[in-house]
């Protein structure tokens, strides 16, 4: 079976990182301590815990081994790419098809740890074909496993305007109700038109995405409360500070 084609060279994600600036040791210890504590991949936890952004971790991985970048959220892809790799291979193994050559069995994949040779050896013999990797972000390659296989709409954020929405505002001439009591004594006038169909269901997705970014800021913000437990619990076993003098600190007494 052949063997895959990534860097030749094998080192180790959290190195790669430090080489690059992005982390130091101690956030790298308290990652790997939370990492064996509740599992999953090493480059989301450092995201998670706010270590490290997607994008510089995606740009320091490309540049130390030479392996492509991609980014999934604006690569335009068509819909049955997903016929290059079964769904449950996918999720296994974190990665997300982008094409390849059926003549000479080879995969294109997006994968966040081209490192991990091992799960790509794996990946070459489950797939039966040589595998050609290019870096993505974590959240990137489960955003395009949901949208490509699961068909999952992707929304964003931006501001809705009632002009986009199909609803006329009243407008006010400050200076002429400021000189008319009767203008002043006027109830707000009601919007002369109602939405669309179409505009309320764009509402509705924009109502959607904001929830989804609202509920992010939540995720980050326990993120946060986790990296800083992480770092304790690193201080505390390296004998820095006792646990008692952590314990204090979680309950504000410090």
């Amino acid at each position: 079976m052949s063997t895959p084609n990534p860097p030749v060279k094998k080192r180790r994600l959290g190195e790669i990182l430090m080489d690059a600036g992005l982390i130091d040791e101690l956030q790298l210890k308290a990652a790997l301590s939370e990492q064996k504590k509740w599992g999953g991949k090493l480059g989301r936890t450092l995201v998670e815990m706010g270590f490290v952004d997607e994008e510089s971790m995606v740009l320091a991985l490309s540049r130390q081994l030479g392996v492509p970048a991609v980014d999934l959220d604006r690569l335009a892809l068509p819909d049955d790419i997903v016929h290059w790799m079964k769904l449950d291979v996918a999720e296994r193994y974190a990665v997300f098809p982008l094409g390849g050559d059926a003549g000479a069995r080879l995969l294109q994949i997006a994968t966040s740890d081209p490192t991990n040779l091992d799960a790509l050896q794996e990946l070459s013999f489950k797939t039966g074909m040589k595998i050609q990797p290019s870096v993505a972000g974590t959240l990137a390659i489960e955003k395009a496993i949901r949208r490509y296989y699961y068909g999952e709409r992707m929304t964003t954020g931006t501001t809705t305007t009632p002009q986009e929405l199909g609803v006329k505002e009243a407008t006010f001439e400050l200076h002429r109700m400021a000189s008319n009591p009767n203008m002043q004594a006027q109830p707000r006038p009601q919007a002369a038109a109602a939405a669309s169909p179409d505009a309320v269901r764009e509402l509705e997705r924009k109502v959607e995405a904001l929830a989804d970014r609202i509920s992010l800021l939540e995720k980050h913000a326990a993120n946060q409360v986790r990296a800083l437990r992480g770092l304790f619990e690193v201080l505390v076993e390296k004998r820095v500070i006792t646990r008692e003098e952590y314990q204090a600190k979680v309950r504000g007494q410090g």
